[in-house]
């Protein structure tokens, strides 16, 4: 067998496979695994067929997982399933959980297009399509956790149409109100559509990707601080006032991607924000998706070092201390009601590991590309 660059996925797709059946309280106290990054490391002929085998074992792992904790019609998925007594659980996966079956889903069909480009087709000839579908598959029955609201946000108020927690037994109709959408929800299918975009380049993957960023960033927090600087941070959901960790960081690399798109396009995008001088009269204009989407990259990765970075080089889970409580607060500014600020004293909670993972992921993003590109100076702590 010829030497090759085939990508090695089974660690990570026997990853997303036992995520799928695994306990987990909230996608804030768990993580899925960035998207699949190019390998451009030759190996030789053993390896590759080592490599060669672990796609073909992701396969099968995705296959069954598909089969046995899957509705094949609804693609309702159950948060458990029993190999010994071969039982689902009651209890349906989150909207989290489900995203993982996406990203072993993308997982599988980049290696498989390293196969490819490695004139190795047999795997790709029996899969590639299938998993292009199923692919498809997953995204249109996700359509069973969304739902629509209007959202009284910093800067404006409109309706979105975002994805529950929780699935509900018609799609669009879940009630997504309050606590019941979070925004690192939204982050992780983000990352997952541009990723499928990267492999498919179906352009509803991007429109979608972009659609759900735009309502995330609707939640930065644009309320002027006494020094004349924007507050920022993320809210966990619009029902929450706490910032986290978990509701920034995996925001970072898919803001650089998107960047990345539009890198020398003329495309435009409409930033909403807080006039500086008055630090009441919500603004408007017209900016380059280029620019725009690097500049919240670095935006959400300051305020995230700046805030929830510790003593001991890991980021605590959230801004809490809410002052005077944690109740989401409003203010009517020339006769319009927006969201307010609520102040954030104390950062808390326990230190997750992932949480450092996304920041990292996203520095090295910057440090990684040409140095005429402005992300370079971030810096990786």
């Amino acid at each position: 067998m010829q030497s090759n660059r085939i990508v090695q996925v089974v660690i990570r797709t026997t990853l997303m496979s036992a995520m799928m059946s695994s306990s987990g309280i909230s996608s804030c106290s768990q993580n899925i695994a960035p998207p699949v990054e190019e390998v451009g490391e030759a190996v030789d002929d053993a390896e590759s067929e080592i490599a060669l085998r672990n796609l073909e074992r992701s396969i099968a792992l995705v296959d069954i997982t598909i089969q046995k904790q899957f509705d094949p019609q609804t693609f309702e998925m159950r948060r458990f399933y029993n190999p010994f007594t071969q039982v689902k659980s009651e209890e349906r996966a989150s909207v989290w959980m489900y995203t993982a079956g996406i990203e072993a889903v993308n997982a599988i069909l980049v290696g498989l297009q390293k196969a490819k480009q490695a004139n190795e087709t047999t795997l790709y000839d029996q899969h590639y399509q299938r998993y292009v579908q199923l692919l498809d598959n997953l995204y249109n029955n996700a359509d069973y956790y969304l739902g629509t609201f209007e959202l009284v946000s910093y800067t404006q108020t409109r309706e979105w149409s975002v994805y529950a927690v929780d699935r509900v037994g018609q799609k669009g109709q879940a009630n997504v109100t309050g606590v019941l959408n979070v925004y690192d929800d939204q982050m992780w299918l983000v990352r997952e559509l541009l990723e499928s975009y990267k492999i498919t380049g179906n352009e509803a993957y991007l429109q979608k990707a972009e659609y759900l960023t735009e309502y995330v960033l609707d939640g930065w927090d644009t309320t002027i601080d006494e020094q004349g600087n924007e507050n920022g941070g993320i809210p966990w959901g619009p029902g929450y006032t706490s910032k986290h960790a978990c509701s920034n960081g995996p925001l970072i690399s898919p803001l650089v991607w998107l960047h990345e798109i539009y890198k020398s396009k003329s495309e435009q995008i409409e930033q909403r924000y807080i006039d500086p001088k008055d630090q009441q009269t919500r603004l408007i204009k017209s900016v380059d998706k280029e620019a725009y989407y690097l500049e919240y990259a670095k935006k959400v990765y300051e305020w995230q070092k700046s805030h929830l970075l510790n003593s001991d080089g890991v980021y605590s889970d959230m801004m809490g201390g809410c002052v005077p409580n944690c109740d989401i607060q409003y203010e009517i500014i020339n006769g319009v009601r927006y969201r307010a600020n609520t102040p954030l004293r104390d950062a808390v909670g326990e230190a997750f590991t992932y949480n450092s993972g996304t920041m990292l992921s996203g520095a090295a993003i910057y440090t990684a590309r040409p140095k005429t590109n402005p992300m370079h100076v971030m810096h990786v702590n």
